[in-house]
């Protein structure tokens, strides 16, 4: 009974399929993604208004009356440019800042939503908005209307009444400049920053074809590109060409049908239209012997600070958020990192950070970073090359920074819940005193040299008066003006220096009493100026008063824009921060080489023109609403006389078409104001209605109903005694996904039903992604039927794993789990029917413990087509826990790297090793590939029976080794594998295309070629002698004769594929060819529904 009772085991074994987490379970598919750290555990509110919610936490509420004040007003307006009501309710979610944003695990693709197989997946149109504070309200302001731009298009595009669903199949292709570039261009329009840029592209050639364009770059062209389909053919066109992209699937059409003209046509006018507006560019200044960087591709320069001695020139890079602080030494011409920190990976970068001064006596760069959702201030001595540093508190965010004149002080640019201003720091006793607290922007603060303890900085205020109030509905201006404040006078009165009209002024630094210099673009350009101060009697009542001015002096003429600028001490010696031909330099002069210019040598855009005519009917526009206002308040005043009796009339009464009093009113409205009835008049504040407190609710995020060929949850299967590995087939499988407003729990179900619905599959996992831990807990329930040559049996196994994951930074996290796993065995059928009848339910329980390590910073470009790296080093142990002797010990690593050769062609490889130890070993079967129906579409088996396994190993698993094309699965088998991946991967198609696709399968079209090699084998080195198939065994009754098999451990394939997404689906077609012991063998083709590695 007892050895009867073993057989059955081991029949069952061999049968049943492991669900146990762990890694190579089905080849190449396996699991990586990005993490967001959190620091803080934030509680949310929310104001509930008619078309929008505003969500904000303990710190935000400020901020969120004034996003509210400013959604609701620019959304009115973005709907009548559109001419289209949004129907879904726009949920807003505000962050005081860049850090406070990336903690938010809105958007974040965890392992179980990044699956590899895409098709029919119904995703939910987003109606969120993200929104953070970048430190003044004018960016602020731009990131509002470009979001809910967005939100309205993408509905315009997909309909809110199609159960605010979309599916994989019936996505439209959209390059990236068309609806991020008309998001910006509804949002604002025009800028200089913006023409900065988009000059440069043109001219220099770089903009040549604007859908190779990605990034910054694609979101420039874009915005140019509908800024000139509203000056040449009207802004009232822009709403067809949406509608007409939807019904036609493609934006080609779009364009086509609307404007009568094909994308190919349009992008020619588009670039003769910039290239006649920037006629006169000569892309100055060049780069020269002044350039002491030049940046490389994606990153940039964004602050540089002269010492005040003049030798060194400090400036910060960043690349994707890797950022580094470079010291240049101008009497050596060498330079060195002194700050490096934060991985590199795609994502929203705050370009602020780290923010850089000098001590005046020129020895010490003092530099502020943000670190671990606080703030670190950092002291170089430049003498001693050692650092200092010391926690920042208070603080939301710094901006700029500079010392006084004695060094013991420091005047900050910073902000504080939602509003920035000016704070005095002293170093000593690490204390702050706030200078100004109101709506204003107040930036680039600096020391002024002299006598007097004077500051000068750049603000937007309309006011010369603190106020103090942080008033969120306060009115600033539309410039950037300079101010000076006396600090040992300690009053509430701001000396505004006034020179012209709609000029902005930044970067201002000097001495008072000879002159300082700036940075405007009084030319349409940021360009430099210095200037000297001076006064006048404005005028005399009991005392004299005076108007305080300045007289500037154009110093350079440049084509491009000076970001920012700094200026030493002895006011000669500065260094620039310029983009210039597609890349960030860094240029050095002395300000007694640049002589004023006079206007004849100077350059005025047409932008400058427009930008100032703009600007004066908007102060004419207000000027003329406070006209209306103040003659209105006038007319409503009835104290006197009723509001008829204004406009009385000698007319009869007509008692059969009275008109009532408030018809009279809105028709005397209309009589008085004339052609002014589109200015708003209302000089009331937003009603905010109750705070509400934010509790969890879920809502449906996605459904997949995919034909699949791999397990719901892919694991280890129980080791099938050399039989072959256990394949489902074609099988439906269903997904459904829901999460809450935050997305930090998240809940997944599914199920799938196999073709021949012996083996279903259900699956049901909850992950909460709150808190310093990431926690998954799953349930999955497997039942099937399954036989062998003499028995039939019904299988269930049940499933429970319980993971926490602990993120480092957004792309390294230690990932840990504890599952365990019951099977119940019963046989329905025997050729022995004796034996089904003694037969008793087998139960089996297991214990496993995994470890991993998993680092991804990978960009994703479009399908199948990555950059950048990624890796996962885990370990597993298992136990079967009521065998003593059971434990089994899994160690590998798994690295993928893609390279860009050229746009989106690049060169992916893989590195993916593993080996078993312990009691019971996993047995690795290389060859094949994932998820492919050899099973349909090839007449020999997916399996290669001819290889034999070692018999003396007790092998508890098994698993799969890919990719091996070329050959079918069990080429080579072992305790251990390892193998090398590597394949061109080229969108043909997508590649050369001038203009947008218009189909799916169009734009993903792929041409692949590849190589594989490796092999897999028992012992320490494939060549250890130890391996089955090392030997081919002939027995012919009594006589047993084993003869070297002549195998090479080392097996390879080579060929190519073809990649396309078809009904959402991704296929794969290779044609490979093997290369055994020297020979290339016969191809074999390899249809699969699944992404490549």
């Amino acid at each position: 009974m007892r050895n009867r009772r073993l057989l059955i085991i081991i029949i069952l074994a061999c049968l049943a399929p492991l669900t146990v987490t762990g890694q190579f379970y089905n080849g190449h598919q396996m699991t990586f993604g990005k993490n967001r750290v959190q620091y803080y555990d934030y509680y949310w509110s929310f104001y509930r208004f008619e078309n929008i919610d505003c969500y904000f936490n303990e710190y935000g509420r400020d901020l969120a009356q004034y996003t509210a004040d400013y959604a609701i007003r620019k959304l009115d307006e973005i709907e009548d440019f559109f001419d289209y009501n949004l129907e879904k309710r726009l949920v807003f979610i505000i962050h005081k800042n860049n850090n406070e944003y990336r903690e938010s695990n809105v958007g974040l693709v965890t392992g179980d939503a990044d699956t590899y197989n895409t098709g029919g997946f119904s995703r939910i149109i987003k109606n969120k908005v993200l929104l953070y504070y970048e430190g003044d309200h004018v960016a602020y302001q731009k990131q509002i209307g470009a979001s809910i731009t967005e939100v309205i298009v993408n509905e315009m595009l997909y309909d809110a009444d199609v159960r605010d669903r979309i599916s994989s199949s019936s996505v439209i292709t959209i390059p990236e400049w068309f609806i991020k570039g008309l998001a910006n261009y509804v949002s604002f329009g025009w800028d200089v920053e913006t023409e900065n840029r988009v000059k440069d592209g043109i001219m220099t050639g770089y903009y040549k074809n604007i859908n190779h364009l990605e990034y910054d770059d694609a979101v420039y062209a874009g915005q140019s590109f509908w800024r000139f389909i509203g000056k040449e053919y009207g802004d009232a066109l822009i709403p067809n060409i949406i509608y007409l992209t939807k019904v036609y699937k493609n934006i080609e059409d779009g364009l086509l049908y609307d404007i009568g003209k094909n994308v190919k046509e349009l992008m020619k006018e588009w670039k003769a239209f910039y290239r006649n507006e920037f006629a006169d560019d000569e892309a100055k200044p060049d780069y020269d012997g002044n350039v002491i960087a030049r940046s490389k591709k994606e990153q940039l320069f964004q602050q540089v600070k002269i010492s005040p001695d003049g030798r060194y020139i400090a400036y910060v890079t960043n690349n994707w958020g890797r950022k580094r602080i470079r010291i240049y030494d101008q009497t050596t011409g060498k330079q060195k990192v002194i700050f490096r920190k934060e991985p590199k990976y795609e994502h929203i970068t705050d370009n602020t950070y780290p923010v850089i001064a000098w001590h005046p006596s020129g020895r010490i760069l003092t530099y502020i970073n943000e670190e671990n959702a606080g703030m670190v201030i950092y002291f170089y001595r430049t003498d001693e090359k050692k650092t200092e540093k010391r926690n920042l508190l208070y603080f939301d965010k710094i901006l700029d920074f500079s010392y006084s004149p004695e060094g013991s002080r420091l005047i900050f640019s910073g902000v504080k819940d939602g509003i920035t201003d000016l704070y005095l720091h002293t170093i000593s006793s690490g204390t702050n005193e706030q200078i100004t607290r109101d709506i204003a922007d107040d930036l680039n603060p600096s020391f002024l040299e002299g006598e007097e303890d004077v500051i000068i900085f750049s603000s937007n205020r309309l006011s010369d008066t603190i106020t103090n109030l942080a008033d969120p509905w306060e009115k600033v201006g539309n410039t950037f003006n300079l101010f000076t404040y006396n600090l040992s006078r300690r009053d509430n009165i701001l000396t505004r220096l006034t020179e012209g009209q709609y000029i902005e002024r930044f970067s201002p630094s000097g001495n008072i009493r000879k002159r300082f210099t700036y940075i405007g673009d009084a030319d349409g350009m940021m360009n430099r100026y210095s200037a000297t101060f001076d006064s006048a009697i404005s005028y005399i009542d009991t005392a004299t008063h005076y108007r305080y001015f300045i007289r500037s002096e154009a110093l350079s003429a440049y084509d491009r824009n000076i970001l920012t600028q700094s200026v030493d001490r002895a006011e000669d010696n500065y260094g620039e921060v310029l983009f210039n031909k597609g890349k960030y330099m860094i240029r050095k002069g002395k300000l007694s080489d640049s002589p004023p210019l006079s206007d004849r040598e100077r350059k005025f855009s047409n932008f400058r023109k427009e930008k100032s005519a703009l600007l004066h009917r908007a102060d004419s526009i207000e000027q003329l609403r406070q006209w209306l206002i103040s003659e209105d308040k006038k007319r409503r005043d009835t104290l006197t006389k009723p509001l008829y009796e204004y406009y009385l009339t000698s007319e009869p009464i007509d008692i059969n078409h009275y008109i009532f009093e408030k018809e009279k009113q809105n028709y005397f409205e209309q009589l008085w104001r004339k052609d002014y009835m589109n200015i708003d008049l209302d000089t009331g504040r937003l009603k905010l209605p109750l705070i509400r407190i934010y509790q969890t609710a879920f809502y449906n995020n996605y459904i997949a109903n995919q034909i699949d060929f791999s397990f719901l949850n892919n694991t280890y299967q129980v080791y099938s005694g050399g039989a072959p590995y256990y394949n489902p087939g074609i099988n439906l499988l269903t997904r459904f996904g829901v999460i809450d407003l935050f997305e930090n729990y998240r809940l997944t179900g599914g199920f799938r039903f196999s073709g021949n619905f012996d083996s279903n599959e259900y699956l049901v996992s909850a992950e909460s992604l709150k808190g310093k831990l990431d926690k998954q807990f799953i349930f999955h329930r497997q039942g099937f039927f399954s036989s062998n040559d003499t028995s039939y049996f019904k299988s269930h196994t049940h499933n429970i794993y319980l993971t926490f994951s602990k993120p480092f930074t957004p792309v390294l996290s230690l990932k840990g789990t504890v599952a365990y796993r019951n099977d119940r065995h019963v046989m329905l059928y025997s050729d022995n029917m004796v034996a089904v009848l003694n037969n008793d339910i087998i139960s089996r329980h297991w214990g496993n413990l995994k470890g991993e390590l998993v680092y991804d910073n990978t960009r994703k470009r479009n399908i199948n087509i990555y950059y950048g790296t990624r890796f996962k080093i885990f370990g597993e142990y298992y136990k079967e826990l009521n065998y003593k002797m059971s434990d089994m010990i899994v160690i590998g690593v798994d690295y993928r790297t893609y390279i860009r050769l050229h746009r989106e062609l690049i060169w992916a490889n893989r590195f993916a090793a593993s080996t078993s130890y312990g009691p019971t070993r996993l047995v690795y079967y290389l060859g094949g590939v994932d998820n492919w129906m050899g099973n349909i579409f090839n007449r020999k088996a997916m399996f290669d029976q001819s290889i034999p396994v070692n018999p003396n190993m007790n092998y508890g698993f098994q698993a799969l080794a890919t990719n091996m094309r070329g050959f079918i699965q069990n080429i080579r088998n072992g305790t251990s594998f390892a193998l090398i991946n590597s394949e061109i991967r080229w969108p043909v198609i997508r590649y050369f295309a001038g203009h947008p696709l218009k189909s799916n399968f169009l734009n993903s079209f792929q041409l692949v070629g590849f190589g594989d090699i490796g092999s897999a084998w028992v012992g320490r080195t494939p060549w250890a002698g130890e391996n089955a198939w090392d030997n081919e065994v002939i027995q012919s009754g009594s006589v047993k004769v084993t003869l070297d098999s002549n195998r090479e451990p080392i097996v390879a394939g080579f060929g190519a594929g073809l990649r396309a997404q078809l009904l959402g689906y991704f296929v794969r077609a290779d044609w490979a060819w093997g290369i055994e012991n020297n020979y290339i063998l016969p191809r074999v083709f390899y249809l699969s529904f699944s992404l490549d590695f």
